[in-house]
């Protein structure tokens, strides 16, 4: 965890560096030294990580660790620290005529110059200092050593192979598909049993590899576990020594270890032919398992089944072939509640626990390893409600070091290790958010992006929002995130991760320091604690409070505070904060934004949502670092003028429903803005719109209020938003939606949403190839509007609320061949007719109650939702 701080401290540097910052001379080639130092002893860090995490280092290597961690901070600190010092200088003016003002910020510039450079002086010291003792302690590069425990490893996939009957629930429906998957021989088919550790996998293909071997349905057969260590050449001789020791030519196998990757594919390719055979690669990683197997393997009458926890991996495994994919999902819980009582109890659970019982279960979220390995563990215990509180109470300590949960430890820690830097950082901050909360992914991507965990590749085209949507869908992908609600077009909008994997993070966030949990009035901060989550409780302990390190704190969040809490809990504890980065005050109980807030130099997030704040004061333009304000779901109506030196601003978030925010002139000069919802055009939309031709960069534009004279400004804005994906824009009242001006259609747009009337439907809307959801609001259309958006071939999903006044619609064969949700409702709609072979994959339909008659398939009439 050494190389996370690490590498976000370079990452920091990098760009101070290279905006060379008015530093003391020589202090720019003191901190390039420094960096430069920091790269090198990367990737001891990363191997010494590697060992903590598996607990085969010392207290002195630990303690090495530990101290690298805590340079990387002092020098982020003191880069912090002088740039919020440079910035107040800047700001206090004397006067001209001040000769001794003058004088006195002169020696303060030089004095805040020498310190940092002194500063700087001592960290290099204390750099090489611990590059010289890593010595002492044998660390190596990552690179020449494996970094699991082959041991537990291997103990942890022979476990799986040989588990009782008794813990074998929930598996039927798989072992009947897999068979009948298996039953297909006509050509090589791979079959990918996806799913995260500790879900079966490994068990149940091993019931239904072992079942075909005794049915002998396949010439011949192989076993071999992968994992993250077996590859390559080593794979291959692996491969063929299990085919000749299952066919017994044992003679054959001497020669395997002198033979190169060509010799090994051309031996198995001739073993194979023309046999029928029915190989399980189980724990595979990396898609790079694929090239070193896809050539060895004909095509002819070969089964493979792959386990994975990657679905990446699952979806890339098979080459142009036959592929089947299984998601292995959690117990239902039924059977969760039956496994757990036939290892917790022999008898049948005693009615004074079932609610502990029902707890644990919850907790396990249908994971059958977790639920054997804690049921295991009370097994052991005092059969009464006291001894299981105490162990629910203490999982979180114990999941790391108790012997029952070292298979689930070992299964979470495997993952975790996996991750590269960015990743790991990116999954260690669920432990900010309470158990089992469900967080918004944008929110979560804006606080990603402005903690710095987003590797900048703008370069290549792509923005940090994207490239962290990426991280988030890997981590999706890896299993260790789960999806909590997605969009019809696979976006997904909320996410979480289960109750044992958010403990784990729990424990890895405490071992680290990465982040502290303020529950209750009583809180000591630890010395380097940079991230603060504030749950239920605003106000320190009145005997012993931690006023003085709350200066070094970035970011902090604050959940379920009592809605009685004063406004003046909230400007104490914010006029604590100095480096402050990162302010998530969603939900909390604030009247207004305390002055505070203005102070926070450093500041890049904001979110005021969900609060009871009605005004933005005009300090707001003081924080010039700020990348994301949030007002949505607040009582704001108008932002002050200062908003527009904000020039940094990437999100601005502002509106209830359909209600926005009215702006001042000027807000051109956000030129880096990403998202803008919504405006409130009422009184000056020509101002506005000749203002948001300046938004190049614009990706998501929300507009309320517009009037029609005000649309050909708008369409001359839109042609100069060459990324813009989503668009709103709702009328004001009786006024009517002018587009028909848009000259260049905006190729680029995913998500349109009309709400107002329109004469005609805009003539680009039906070449906007890439959209997948638009949504017509109160258009009143005479000519009806689906023969103009048919062949949309990438929409997914329709409504349509009074927005046609025909008194029928027919979606006729062929049309829309890839939509999967449509909602109407129209008031003079009588008929409703849908054709066989239109909408295929259609998977809800919504309708109001006033059609007479609904003409459609068997298959739509079964996804039939009725809106009231």
């Amino acid at each position: 965890m050494a190389e996370i701080a690490v590498n976000l401290v370079i990452d920091k540097l990098i760009p101070l560096l290279r905006d060379e910052v008015n530093l003391q001379r020589g202090v720019p080639n003191k901190l390039e030294s420094a960096k430069d130092q920091l790269q090198m002893i990367r990737a001891y860090l990363k191997d010494a990580d590697a060992k903590a995490e598996m607990g085969k280092t010392n207290h002195s290597v630990k303690e090495w660790i530990m101290q690298m961690r805590q340079v990387s901070y002092r020098i982020e600190d003191v880069i912090d620290e002088y740039l919020l010092q440079l910035h107040n200088k800047l700001q206090d003016t004397c006067g001209v005529a001040s000769v001794i003002c003058k004088i006195c910020d002169l020696l303060k510039s030089v004095m805040s110059r020498h310190k940092i450079a002194s500063q700087i002086d001592e960290i290099r010291d204390s750099i090489e200092r611990l590059s010289r003792e890593k010595e002492t302690y044998g660390f190596n590069p990552s690179a020449l050593e494996p970094r699991s425990d082959i041991a537990t490893v291997h103990y942890l996939r022979q476990g799986a192979l040989f588990i009782e009957d008794d813990q074998l629930v929930g598996i039927d429906h798989i072992k009947q598909v897999l068979s009948s998957w298996l039953s297909e021989q006509d050509s090589r088919t791979v079959i990918s049993v996806v799913g995260e550790g500790g879900h079966g996998k490994t068990t149940v293909v091993n019931k239904v590899f072992n079942q075909k071997n005794k049915e002998a349905s396949f010439n011949c057969y192989a076993w071999i576990t992968v994992s993250r260590l077996l590859k390559g050449e080593n794979l291959l001789k692996d491969l063929l020594k299990r085919l000749y020791e299952e066919a017994g030519d044992k003679g054959s196998v001497k020669e395997i270890s002198e033979m190169d990757r060509n010799a090994l594919v051309i031996k198995l390719r001739e073993y194979l032919q023309g046999k029928s055979y029915l190989i399980v690669f189980d724990d595979v990683w990396e898609e790079s398992f694929w090239g070193d197997v896809e050539h060895a393997l004909p095509r002819d009458k070969g089964m493979i089944i792959i386990t994975t926890r990657d679905r990446r991996v699952a979806e890339f495994c098979g080459g142009h072939g036959p592929i089947h994919i299984y998601d292995m999902q959690p117990l239902n819980h039924g059977d969760a509640w039956n496994l757990f009582c036939v290892k917790a109890f022999r008898e049948g659970c005693p009615k004074d626990l079932k609610g502990l019982s029902e707890e644990f279960v919850k907790k396990c979220n249908g994971v059958p390893l977790a639920i054997v390995a804690i049921a295991s563990l009370l097994s052991t215990k005092n059969k009464n409600v006291l001894e299981w509180k105490r162990v629910y109470d203490s999982l979180r300590s114990k999941l790391s070091s108790d012997p029952h949960l070292s298979s689930v430890h070992q299964v979470l820690s495997e993952s975790y290790q996996d991750l590269s830097y960015h990743l790991k950082s990116c999954l260690l901050y669920f432990g900010l958010f309470p158990e089992d909360y469900s967080i918004n992914c944008v929110r979560l991507i804006n606080l990603w992006i402005a903690e710095g965990f987003v590797e900048n590749k703008e370069n290549d085209g792509q923005i940090l929002e994207e490239i962290a949507e990426e991280y988030l869908n890997e981590l999706i992908a890896r299993s260790l995130v789960k999806v909590v609600k997605a969009s019809s077009y696979g976006r997904v909008s909320r996410c979480r991760v289960h109750d044992l994997m958010h403990d784990f993070i729990l424990r890895k966030c405490e071992e680290l320091n990465f982040c502290q949990m303020k529950e209750n009035k009583r809180l000591e901060l630890h010395e380097w604690t940079r991230r603060l989550s504030i749950d239920e409780c605003v106000e320190d302990d009145p005997v012993k409070k931690s006023v003085a390190n709350y200066g070094l704190i970035r970011s902090c969040f604050l959940f379920r505070i009592d809605r009685d809490t004063p406004n003046s809990e909230f400007e104490s504890l914010f006029s604590r904060f100095k480096l402050l980065a990162r302010l998530d005050c969603e939900r909390a109980p604030l009247g207004y934004l305390p002055k505070a807030v203005g102070d926070l130099f450093h500041l890049k997030y904001l979110s005021l949502r969900n609060t009871g704040i009605r005004t933005i004061p005009k300090f707001i333009g003081k924080l010039q670092n700020l990348e994301t304000l949030d007002l949505k779901f607040t009582r704001v109506r108008e932002l002050p003028r200062e908003i527009n030196r904000l020039v940094k601003l990437r999100h601005l978030l502002a509106y209830t429903f359909s209600v926005g925010v009215k702006l001042k002139v000027g807000i051109g000069h956000l030129s880096s803005l990403q998202k803008l919802r919504k405006v409130n055009a009422r009184d000056n939309g020509d101002v506005i719109m000749k203002e948001l031709k300046n938004l190049k960069q614009i990706r998501d534009l929300g507009i309320v209020n517009i009037n029609r004279k005000d649309g050909t400004l708008l369409c001359n804005a839109i042609e100069c938003m060459a990324y813009l994906r989503s668009l709103s824009i709702k009328a004001a009242e009786e006024e009517v939606i002018e587009l028909e001006s848009l000259s260049v259609c905006p190729e680029s747009l995913q998500r349109l949403y009309l709400d107002g009337r329109l004469e005609k439907l805009p003539h680009w809307v039906p070449k906007l190839n890439s959209l997948v959801k638009l949504r017509l609001y109160e258009s009143h259309l005479t000519e009806d509007p689906l023969p103009l958006i048919k062949d949309l071939s990438a929409l997914v999903e329709l409504q349509l609320r009074e927005s046609y006044e025909g008194k029928e619609l027919c979606f006729k064969e062929g049309w829309f061949m890839n939509l999967k949700v449509l909602r109407v409702y129209l008031s003079t709609l009588v008929t409703l007719k849908i054709e066989g072979g239109a909408m295929p994959y259609l998977q809800l339909l919504g309708l109001s109650e006033h059609p007479e008659m609904v003409q459609v398939p068997t298959h739509v009439r079964q996804v039939i939702k009725r809106m009231i």
